[in-house]
């Protein structure tokens, strides 16, 4: 994997979409947290990091990089500094241990179908199984997934989405779909595949060539 993200579009983007956060959402279908500036920077940080990984060609739903997949969660909370990490080592922990005990399934799935899978499906499956409930991380499953999703991606030799202020309302919709339903739910189960459908075609048409080097 010789791609590479463009820390300064992503940047750019993240910093107009924080500025303008508020005026989204309004227009939500359910509002969501504040998205700060510090938010940004810890994203920025993990694409930094996912740079690193795919300078050394490191497959992240290999049981190697399953480590660096969870650290991307760990960045995106709060980041790499080791005394901010020390205040939030029972957290960590405890998201350590959730992650272990859900990871599998969504691996193997991803592994199943990584080279033959359209991207965007293959994205698409793993950013649905990883968001809805019961969800693979205990808090950041939005930013965290839209990396890692992203990550699918560029190793397919397809662009990334990152949220901009012109797709912000609608990807996040669709995100609020998919997180709300219960995999483990029969009536939401038949939903999935309709959620599925959208947010792939909603990838295709947003992925952009800017935010790679």
């Amino acid at each position: 994997m010789s791609r590479r993200f463009n820390i300064r579009e992503i940047e750019s983007s993240l910093r107009r979409f924080s500025r303008e956060f508020a005026a989204i959402n309004d227009r939500l279908a359910m509002r969501r947290e504040t998205f700060t500036g510090l938010m940004a920077d810890q994203i920025i940080e993990a694409y930094e990091f996912l740079n690193s990984l795919l300078d050394k060609g490191m497959d992240l739903f290999t049981p190697a990089g399953l480590n660096a997949l969870l650290e991307m969660n760990h960045i995106v909370l709060c980041g790499s500094d080791k005394e901010t990490r020390a205040l939030y080592y029972q957290h960590l922990n405890e998201t350590r241990k959730s992650f272990l005990k859900k990871i599998k399934p969504i691996k193997e799935w991803v592994l199943a179908r990584q080279t033959s899978e359209d991207p965007f499906k293959l994205a698409t499956g793993f950013y649905t199984r990883m968001l809805s409930h019961p969800q693979l991380f205990l808090e950041g499953n939005h930013r965290t997934g839209n990396i890692l999703l992203n990550y699918l991606l560029v190793s397919r030799n397809t662009a990334p989405f990152v949220v901009s202020v012109e797709t912000a309302r609608l990807y996040l919709d669709l995100s609020g779909d998919i997180k709300f339903t219960d995999k483990d739910k029969s009536i939401d189960s038949m939903r999935m595949p309709g959620h599925r459908k959208r947010f792939a075609a909603f990838l295709k048409e947003s992925v952009d060539t800017r935010y790679l080097e």
